[in-house]
């Protein structure tokens, strides 16, 4: 079986497979702050935690006494998916145990799939934070898309919405269905996320040497696998 733009616009099988997305994105982030919380605040205990699944931390708040600005944004993001896919599952009586094994559900869940790092062990801290931008940045454009998705009611997103996805601000939600509540709810997440990932990249801005100054500068380079 194979998903096409074609296929007919289905809202409750889209949302289930966003809901199986946004389930994928929060465990990524999960990744990114188990792992810049082990390579940095609690280095010392990194042979105990290597793996973020088999090695696990079950308590979320565990993170938020993490004194670790990078760990404390990443936290703020992982608590709004999360609060976004309990609304849906209240929204839609989304199973979520039933979903993510459910095959054509999750193949749904593929239409406007973002990138996801694999093995972010192997990565230093500092790349690490390289790649939560790039996380960020594409899981904003995949809800972006589903979103559009549902303002178009067709998974084939007309081209002026695509447009739109690179614009700053609201100046990318502008043609958005603003009122359809389930737009809505992506569209405050995205500005939620959109302003974590902001506040990132001044956090990963480089230091200015001491008695240079406080000239601005901006991250350079792209994160390589």
């Amino acid at each position: 079986m194979k998903i096409s733009n074609n296929d007919p616009f289905d809202l409750h099988l889209c949302m289930r497979g966003l809901g199986n997305l946004i389930t994928h994105m929060h465990s990524e982030l999960y990744e990114y702050l188990y792992y810049f919380t082990f390579k940095k605040s609690m280095k010392a205990y990194a042979g105990e935690f290597n793996d973020a699944w088999d090695q696990g931390i079950n308590d979320l708040d565990f993170f938020k006494e993490i004194e670790d600005p990078f760990v404390q944004n990443c936290f703020l993001a992982e608590i709004m998916l999360i609060d976004c896919k309990n609304e849906m599952v209240r929204r839609f009586g989304i199973d979520e145990i039933e979903d993510l094994n459910d095959e054509h559900i999750l193949l749904q869940s593929e239409r406007f799939k973002p990138y996801f790092l694999v093995y972010k062990n192997s990565k230093s801290y500092k790349k690490l934070r390289l790649f939560y931008i790039r996380a960020l940045t594409d899981h904003i454009k995949s809800l972006h898309l589903y979103a559009s998705a549902i303002t178009a009611q067709s998974y084939k997103v007309p081209k002026v919405l695509r447009q739109q996805l690179d614009l700053p601000g609201e100046e990318s939600m502008k043609f958005l269905n603003h009122e359809d509540n389930n737009v809505i709810l992506l569209m405050e997440l995205m500005t939620g996320l959109k302003k974590i990932l902001e506040d990132f990249k001044v956090l990963n801005m480089p230091k200015p040497p001491r008695g240079k100054g406080n000239s601005k500068t901006t991250p350079t380079g792209s994160p390589k696998t």
